[in-house]
């Protein structure tokens, strides 16, 4: 289960920040952990964190939140299926 906070940035806007990774991924290599920030109307994401980052009081997660940026989209990859027709 991934972790999560919520915050109230210094302009009032209410924020939401969940710990991801790719730990079940089919990849090979380490796993990848990013935070991403969710407003009402902004998403941000975040690679390079401190270990300590939920328990940080607000000012904290909103100057890790002010670091992030918006995430780029990447490839969706789905499995290779073979496909056979019936003729």
């Amino acid at each position: 289960m991934a972790l999560t906070r919520k915050f109230v940035d210094s302009e009032g806007l209410h924020w939401q920040v969940y710990e991801l990774s790719n730990d079940n991924a089919l990849e090979a290599g380490p796993p990848e952990r990013w935070l991403y920030f969710f407003s009402r109307d902004n998403t941000r994401s975040l690679a390079a964190y401190p270990d300590d980052w939920s328990v940080m009081d607000w000012h904290g997660l909103e100057g890790l939140c002010r670091h992030a940026r918006t995430p780029q989209r990447r490839p969706i990859r789905l499995p290779a299926v073979a496909h056979s027709i019936d003729v």
